[in-house]
């Protein structure tokens, strides 16, 4: 991040980073706009990467189940939407902890959604 004294150019905080240039790792992520790690504990990777991740966990669910011949199922299909794509939400903790209930209920966890590349 480049940091700047001038008026025209405000010193970019870290709180108003969209954290669009992100590297994953499995601790965490590093975003290069801001020149920051947030770890998996943090409340920007919980509030932003981790929904990110369970958004599409609770997606796989009832893609799996459609390609089975399956209907969706109701409560993976709200939740998702709730979550959506992009949103911010005051109360990330609260769908944290309902996702995990109806995660184990379908047999997976928010680590469903990652991949391991092999180097």
């Amino acid at each position: 991040m480049s940091e700047t004294n001038d008026k025209a150019s405000p010193i970019k905080l870290v709180a108003d980073c969209l954290h669009l240039e992100r590297s994953r790792y499995t601790d965490g992520f590093y975003c290069r706009d801001c020149d920051a790690f947030f770890s998996k504990d943090s409340k920007t990777y919980r509030s932003g990467e981790l929904l990110s991740d369970i958004w599409m966990v609770l997606n796989n669910i009832n893609v799996d189940r459609s390609r089975s011949g399956l209907p969706e199922c109701g409560d993976v299909a709200a939740l998702k939407e709730e979550i959506g794509i992009g949103k911010s939400h005051d109360n990330y903790e609260d769908i944290i902890r309902r996702a995990d209930l109806l995660m184990v209920k379908y047999n997976k966890t928010s680590d469903s959604a990652s991949i391991t590349l092999a180097s």
